[in-house]
């Protein structure tokens, strides 16, 4: 499975906002992606690695 981060819509931001200052913690909201992860070769995964640092981000190749 995968993740990305939400957008927590505008009546729903309260409630997140609420309980991060009872708990005293940032909290970060994720909803789940429909997608399955590539098999690739060492090149094509060292290409990536390489673009990820270059970016500062992390890369993840999806199947068509």
């Amino acid at each position: 499975m995968l993740y990305s981060l939400s957008n927590i819509p505008e009546d729903k931001l309260a409630a997140l906002q609420s309980i991060e200052q009872e708990i005293g913690q940032p909290l970060l909201a994720f909803t789940e992606v429909k997608a399955e992860p590539a098999r690739l070769d060492r090149d094509k995964l060292a290409k990536i690695r390489d673009l990820e640092e270059s970016l500062g981000v992390v890369l993840v190749a999806v199947k068509p």
